[in-house]
């Protein structure tokens, strides 16, 4: 399934009434919103203007439509107002296809590509792209949709007697089932991956293989969760007891049972590797057999990661988990490795701070070098041994949190700007709670950061362009990294087909590409 959504996930929200053709309004105008410096040209956008404000917009994978959800903020603006209206608007005719009014305490709509689907109770209703009028309805709650072959996937849902680990397939032509296969979810789905153009690989209480045309495949289970995490609840107890003396006290939400104790899996040419709270295993790809599994310490595992290095594998266990959508200590932060052909553990190194996990790491030659909130460790890929560590002043700096990636981008000059991480291995940039991207040298010495004012963001490339933006402006590079041209729109854009879309307010702008090149 390939979507463009705008503005991480959009999920639209809404109220069981029938859509209709729309009274709303759009004003037209054409407007400069910056330069060509190439040929001093002025770039100019088509400027939509609805009559509210503008939360998140989807793209469709058909030419000239654009979906929209427009959601008013509270008068202080940090409260989004329960109701609002769900508008499917074509641009390139500057026509208002539909709307919805939308109550976003009552359901939701999601769209995948062209497919419009609404929630409504125990119900999925497909609904028109061309006139939102409804064109079947199934009990089903979807995990998973594939356009391109018009199939999704998802549990049944028959309400609170209902069997709710029967997976169900539905044809997104017609609505209806097309095969059952029992799944459980007991700790929810971790990930979803495709095998190939008919084999999905869903990751929930282990590995299972799915046919998307007849549900057939394998089974991999182990546990990959904690159910009644007593702990965790009697921790917040204590929090509602402490706050009731203090006057202010903050609790975790959601149900007791702490998930994400899995590693990603890994996908050779004949292998899947993943590693879970009771066992790592080496899986054939093809069958499900089990080539080798060897016992994990299950009061030491977590959320994890595995990487392949040669002949062997290693686990990086974080010492975190989630408990519903919180994170929580969990398990023990510890560095393994093992023979990757046979199992055979080589070492297992543990870290004494069971509530410091790791947050993040990277691979350097024969070592790792993990991020932890308050300090840097590198530990020997050898034998789990600690190399160098370096205390961070979060006073100063802000907790610890993650490594940058290779989309953020500095000025060096007027007219030249450089990719921060690029292929710099002396040098690792780190991004802290205080909006900071710290900058340590090998020897782990603090030798700078810089602002997020000072930090550009790629969002998108056409041809051989890049486009990085700020909360103010967007530059366009060449392939030299050499600013050619200026727009007045914020890095919260996105290009697509040919197309630049940003929303701010009750504007939207479309930037036709080929007009600027």
């Amino acid at each position: 399934m390939k979507t463009k959504i705008l503005v991480l996930v959009l999920l639209f929200l809404a109220i069981p009434v029938w859509s209709q053709a729309s009274k709303i309004q759009v004003d037209f105008s054409n407007e400069q919103i910056g330069e060509n410096f190439l040929n001093g040209k002025k770039i100019m956008a088509s400027a939509y203007v609805f009559p509210k404000r503008i939360h998140e917009i989807y793209v469709d994978t058909f030419p000239g439509y654009v979906s929209l959800q427009l959601r008013k903020l509270s008068k202080n603006g940090k409260i989004l107002n329960v109701k609002g209206e769900f508008v499917v608007f074509d641009f390139e005719n500057r026509i208002v296809k539909w709307s919805q009014k939308i109550d976003y305490s009552r359901g939701n709509i999601n769209q995948y590509n062209r497919l419009i689907m609404e929630d409504k109770g125990n119900n999925l209703i497909s609904l028109s792209i061309e006139n939102g009028e409804e064109l079947w309805t199934v009990k089903n709650d979807f995990y998973y949709v594939n356009t391109a072959k018009d199939i999704a996937i998802g549990y049944k849902n028959k309400g609170l007697a209902g069997n709710i680990h029967t997976l169900e397939a539905i044809d997104l032509k017609t609505g209806n089932a097309l095969w059952e296969r029992e799944l459980k979810r007991d700790y929810g789905w971790n990930s979803k991956i495709r095998l190939n153009d008919s084999t999905l690989l869903i990751v929930a209480g282990g590995l299972h293989s799915v046919n998307l045309f007849n549900g057939n495949g394998w089974d991999y289970e182990t546990v990959t969760g904690k159910k009644d995490y007593t702990e965790t609840i009697a921790k917040n107890a204590a929090g509602i007891a402490l706050g009731i003396l203090t006057g202010t006290y903050v609790t975790s939400s959601g149900p007791s049972v702490v998930r994400e104790v899995v590693s990603n899996v890994i996908i050779d040419s004949a292998n899947l590797y993943v590693a879970s709270k009771e066992k790592i295993a080496q899986i054939n790809k093809n069958d499900g057999h089990v080539n080798w599994s060897t016992n994990l310490p299950e009061d030491l595992m977590s959320k994890s990661s595995i990487f392949l290095k040669d002949s062997l594998l290693y686990v990086v266990n974080y010492g975190y988990a989630y408990w519903g959508n919180k994170k929580i200590d969990f398990g023990q932060p510890f560095i393994q490795c093992l023979n990757a052909n046979t199992g055979k553990q080589l070492f297992l190194k543990t870290i004494a701070d069971k509530e410091n996990p790791i947050l993040d790491f990277r691979k350097k030659e024969d070592a790792l070098m993990a991020i932890f909130k308050d300090k840097l460790v590198c530990f020997s890929l050898i034998d789990g041994s600690e190399i160098q560590s370096k205390l961070i002043d979060v006073v100063e700096l802000g907790e610890l949190k993650y490594f940058t990636t290779n989309t953020i981008f500095v000025k060096e000059n007027e007219t030249v700007f450089k990719n921060l991480v690029s292929n710099d291995n002396t040098t690792y940039y780190i991004q802290s709670s205080k909006e900071k991207t710290l900058v340590f040298g090998s020897d782990l010495t603090n030798k700078m950061y810089y602002e997020l004012k000072d930090l550009y963001f790629k969002y998108g490339s056409y041809k051989n362009y890049t486009f990085i933006g700020n909360e103010e402006e967007t530059i366009l590079l060449n392939n030299e990294n050499r600013k050619v041209g200026r727009l007045d729109i914020s890095v919260n854009s996105l290009i697509y087909n040919g197309k630049l879309f940003n929303f701010n307010d009750e504007k939207l702008l479309v930037v036709d590409m080929a007009t600027i090149f």
